[in-house]
């Protein structure tokens, strides 16, 4: 039930942002530009065909269509026109001065890449005396869509872009937003002692995605700067991305069947080296080899789903039916991505493609964020058990379990300490107290000198452990000790004092033995603690005050 509502809320939350950036697409622009749809017209046989756009227009044998515009006027000039066409080669004229014709740069784009860029261009000083034209070439006799161009100042053309651009632009930023937070939730659970993988996977995969977003948009293309080098990049990156999602593939299923997503990492791995190395020995273009990279993500992705769903009708886990849903629908907007980009040539199906990236990794964060919280509530009641398993509850101080625990690890290391101290301080006549003045006032007495030896050890030894291994009697364990037994007992006797009521007083014995003899020899643990024990005996009826004169 907790995991249906996971999915339900990441699927809401997807959802709600996709209409919110709907609305904000199709809301009406502002500024001072505006479209350039009236005016224009295409000459047939010595004749003016007029023409509104945008529309389609047939183009003539020569595959040709040109369209011309009087309209502009002197209050145009300085101002930037904006258009779209550059796949079928565009070029703006201003009589006969060419103004636009779109030139390679060293890296080729295929007509899927020019969709996406605006050809802007100043329309200069003659503006309003000559006549505008566009020229676009297709092939002979087919239909062209002509977008209606835009007219306005540079920044307004800018934004123009930017509010086209509003979706991919919000999916790059909730990409990288994700993959910090998966870095912060990650850093997190390693401090808890929980290592997840897997938010390391997301975070590069997410960071990869929003690096290719960017090098491969429109608005990179016109307006960055080493344009040819960031496309070859984004290249790189389209082929690498999918790799860290491999690795969460492979930290989730069995470690037997480990070596499947290790094939597609090896090929996708090889696919960027074997297309580097022929794009830089025989110059073909990275754009002819992307079929090779679609069919290796292809089968990878359609792998992957057949290994979840094998893995999901063995173990039936929550995690693993969430990983098949998001990998269903990473492979269901992938296909759709891929039919846009390669049947139809749509230009926004990096949209389709990035929406689905979303959609995707809300299934899979919902998951780990889920078991990550199912494992912190199980560590932090574990550690809760563990800690009242060697607490003494009553004065907060370790208990014999501990104490006998800490015995093990001084014998340990024993032969590297320099030296070490072992206390026993009992309390005289706990009974007696008990009897006289009731139970209540016999564990507080008990608390007392807990609270005392605490704030001796506080104020003496860093290396101090204190613990309550009996009703009556404590054990500090000092590593390498730096003061005597004799401060120890003067700073525990004077804070006993200080916690002392009227009503009773709280009488201390002392046993104190060293790890070490003073000729350096080392004792056994056994040996070490007999001999403290055997002193505090020995001082039976003798009080701390009477032994040192305090």
């Amino acid at each position: 039930m907790k995991g249906k509502k996971v999915e339900m809320i990441c699927i809401v939350a997807v959802l709600l942002l996709s209409f919110f950036l709907t609305e904000r697409l199709y809301q009406a622009e502002t500024g001072t530009f505006c479209s350039l749809n009236s005016g224009w017209y295409e000459i047939k046989d010595g004749k003016k065909i007029h023409i509104e756009l945008p529309c389609y227009v047939m183009t003539g044998t020569d595959g040709k269509i040109v369209l011309y515009n009087d309209t502009l006027s002197e209050k145009d000039q300085g101002n930037f026109i904006s258009a779209k066409g550059v796949q079928d080669h565009l070029e703006i004229r201003l009589g006969d001065r060419i103004l636009y014709r779109y030139k390679e740069d060293k890296f080729q784009k295929n007509k899927q890449m020019k969709g996406k860029i605006w050809a802007d261009v100043c329309l200069p000083e003659e503006t309003g005396e000559k006549t505008l034209s566009f020229t676009f070439e297709g092939k002979k006799n087919s239909s062209l869509y002509v977008q209606a161009p835009l007219i306005g100042s540079f920044l307004d053309i800018v934004k123009s872009h930017l509010w086209e651009s509003i979706f991919s632009i919000l999916m790059i930023i909730g990409m990288l937003g994700m993959g910090i937070v998966s870095v912060i939730v990650f850093l997190y659970t390693r401090h808890r002692r929980i290592i997840e993988k897997r938010f390391l996977n997301v975070a590069f995969f997410l960071i990869l995605c929003s690096l290719w977003s960017i090098l491969d948009s429109g608005i990179y293309q016109m307006y960055g700067k080493q344009n040819a080098v960031g496309t070859q990049l984004s290249f790189y990156v389209f082929m690498l991305m999918s790799i860290p999602i491999l690795h969460f593939v492979r930290n989730t299923v069995s470690e037997g069947v480990r070596w499947v997503p290790k094939i597609w990492i090896f090929l996708l791995y090889g696919d960027a080296v074997l297309q580097g190395v022929i794009n830089y020995l025989f110059g073909i273009p990275f754009v002819c080899m992307l079929y090779i990279t679609h069919i290796i993500l292809f089968t990878g992705v359609a792998a992957m789903i057949l290994l979840l769903w094998r893995e999901y009708q063995k173990k039936q886990t929550h995690e693993l039916n969430l990983c098949l849903k998001a990998f269903a629908v990473l492979g269901i907007g992938g296909i759709i991505a891929i039919i846009l980009y390669r049947v139809f040539s749509i230009y926004w199906y990096v949209v389709i493609f990035q929406f689905g990236i979303l959609l995707y990794i809300s299934f899979l964060f919902g998951g780990l964020l889920c078991k990550v919280s199912n494992e912190i509530q199980f560590h932090l009641e574990q550690t809760v058990f563990e800690r009242m398993s060697v607490e003494d509850r009553m004065t907060g101080l370790k208990n014999r379990k501990a104490f006998e625990k800490c015995m093990e690890e001084v014998q340990e290391d024993a032969i590297l300490l320099k030296n070490a101290l072992l206390l026993f301080i009992h309390i005289d006549g706990l009974k007696k107290i008990n009897d006289m003045n009731g139970m209540q006032m016999g564990d507080e007495a008990v608390i007392r000198t807990a609270r005392s030896i605490q704030a001796a050890g506080k104020s003496l030894e860093p290396n101090a452990e204190s613990f309550r291994i009996d009703g009556n009697e404590f054990a500090v364990v000092v590593t390498n000790p730096q003061k005597m037994p004799e401060e120890w007992a003067r700073i525990i006797i004077s804070e006993v004092k200080k916690e002392n009521g009227s009503r009773y007083r709280v009488r201390l014995k002392i046993g104190y033995s060293y790890l070490r003899s003073k000729d350096g020899a080392l004792n056994s643990v056994s040996d070490w603690k007999m001999q403290a024990d055997t002193m505090l005996r020995f001082n039976t009826g003798k009080l701390v005050e009477d032994m040192y004169d305090l």
